[in-house]
């Protein structure tokens, strides 16, 4: 008998602590995406994410960084109901340390183990993490799959720039990041691009980055990292040509959206050209490119047709 009373209190007690600790979780509902709900706690977990990934997010404003948590699960969500379309959600076979190598190595972390660890601080779990990374690549095959018989490649031109870099034994590369924004229909482009501008100036590039930009680079404040000048366009080498270290350049006009880019860094490299590689390696640049704004447009084409409510 006393045995079972001792089982009986520490059920009790057990339950107990696991009501305490739910109390303490804000469950009230901030959103509707369709018709899935979003609370406060799926909000402040998105928060602590995007914080782990860029600290610098600590100067913006909490109401800023709210609103650029609403947005990142907005987007997050779109992408995995669109997926859900094609196929179950299924992680078991997924290889996640193939794809987490570039998150690792953009947070400044030498190993997987550090950043597992180190994201745990802000309370995300390893299997947040996986779903996360998971999403995205199933997004990318999705785009991939739909889109990449649409893809120009001039190799013709490609090849040109090859003989042109293959005359010089050292090359121009640059490190750097990048702002994707395009025209509101509510807000003129000039005042767009004024308050992308003074966001620059109070919070720094890269939480401006977080918050304005639309490209994928936004969660890690825009880096893109290294890139051989041959590889950019030749209007995008001359708004850079006259840039020192650290500045940023105008808005760029590509297609339908502008880019601002900053140059964290600049190096010359000794190159010896392997002509099939290089033109392998530039092919793969613009596939990537091409299919990058082939996403945008097919992500903003979804969310016109998804009921966001706010509450």
């Amino acid at each position: 008998m006393n045995l079972l009373k001792k089982f009986i209190i520490f059920i009790f007690i057990f339950f107990s602590l696991i009501n305490f600790s739910l109390s303490k979780i804000n469950f009230e509902i901030k959103m509707k995406i369709n018709n899935e709900i979003i609370t406060t706690f799926d909000i402040e977990q998105e928060m602590n994410y995007l914080l782990a990934l860029n600290p610098q997010l600590n100067r913006i404003e909490d109401r800023e960084l709210e609103m650029l948590a609403k947005k990142s699960i907005i987007k997050e969500k779109i992408m995995e109901n669109e997926i859900l379309k094609y196929k179950k959600i299924e992680m078991k076979n997924f290889k996640f340390e193939n794809y987490i190598g570039n998150l690792v190595k953009n947070s400044n972390f030498s190993n997987q183990e550090d950043f597992i660890n180190y994201l745990m601080n802000f309370n995300i779990s390893l299997d947040d993490l996986k779903k996360k990374i998971y999403i995205e690549n199933e997004w990318k095959s999705l785009i991939y799959a739909k889109y990449i018989d649409s893809i120009k490649i001039d190799k013709v031109k490609l090849n040109k720039k090859i003989d042109n870099i293959s005359k010089n034994k050292s090359l121009l590369e640059y490190n750097l990041s990048e702002i994707v924004f395009k025209k509101e229909n509510n807000t003129p482009l000039t005042e767009l691009i004024d308050q992308i501008i003074k966001s620059i100036e109070n919070v720094g590039f890269e939480n401006t980055a977080n918050l304005y930009s639309i490209s994928d680079s936004s969660k890690v404040g825009g880096k893109i990292g290294w890139i051989q000048k041959n590889n950019l366009s030749e209007e995008i080498n001359n708004n850079l040509v006259n840039l020192n270290k650290n500045l940023y350049s105008k808005p760029i006009q590509i297609g339908n959206n502008y880019l601002i880019l900053k140059i964290n860094d600049m190096r010359n490299i000794t190159i010896e050209i392997d002509k099939k590689k290089e033109l392998e390696k530039m092919i793969m640049i613009e596939t990537t490119k091409q299919l990058d704004k082939f996403s945008n447009i097919f992500f903003n084409k979804i969310k016109l047709n998804t009921k966001i409510s706010e509450f």
